[in-house]
């Protein structure tokens, strides 16, 4: 049996992943996989084989045992990757394993620490999981990166009154209305603040 060079697996493997590139493009899931999964037989180091594997895998056929087993293959070759991090945050966030996506999106701040989507998710993951405080610790850290984002002040709102911090409560609501001065939902939580409010006095 002729053994191929490394120099030829590695071409091999680049061969196979962008054949497999090809049949993502065009929705075909089950052929990336094929491909994919040949990419990674002749070079097992293949960052982004393993990590589309788990993406088609996630998203294409729902399968999450088979995306996670491949996504945390491509996390060892490339712990600190933003977009592996990100999907795998995301995906953890959506099955409420809140502490595993809390652990994706903290590597993810430390590698990109000015990403205000990471630390919102992060405060989404912590508020799923029962810590009011620390979710709205992270939303802090999002808005001071990026101000105008609406929908960080709403969710710190919403847990300020939930947890009977009024004031709080209105000066975020305050800070969306700033944003858009429009916006009914807004306007409908600042009625509802002020009616449970005037109901604890």
């Amino acid at each position: 049996m002729l053994l191929l060079s490394k120099k030829t697996k590695k071409e091999e493997a680049e061969h196979c992943y962008k054949t497999g590139e090809d049949y993502s493009a065009k929705g075909d899931a089950d052929g990336a996989i094929i491909w994919w999964k040949k990419t990674i037989e002749h070079d097992p180091e293949h960052f982004l084989a393993w990590y589309n594997l788990g993406n088609v895998y996630f998203w294409g056929k729902e399968d999450l045992e088979n995306a996670f087993e491949h996504w945390e293959k491509a996390l060892e070759l490339k712990p600190d990757d933003i977009d592996l991090n990100y999907n795998m945050g995301n995906a953890y966030k959506e099955l409420k394993q809140n502490d595993k996506a809390i652990e994706c999106y903290k590597r993810l701040v430390k590698k990109a620490p000015k990403d205000h989507e990471a630390w919102n998710n992060m405060a989404v993951a912590y508020l799923q999981k029962g810590d009011n405080e620390q979710a709205i610790a992270n939303w802090e850290k999002a808005v001071k990166i990026k101000p105008d984002k609406i929908e960080s002040w709403f969710n710190m709102a919403v847990t300020y009154y939930k947890t009977n911090e009024f004031k709080k409560a209105l000066d975020c609501c305050n800070k969306c209305l700033e944003i858009k001065p429009e916006a009914t939902i807004v306007h409908q939580l600042i009625n509802s603040i002020k009616m449970k409010q005037a109901a604890s006095e």
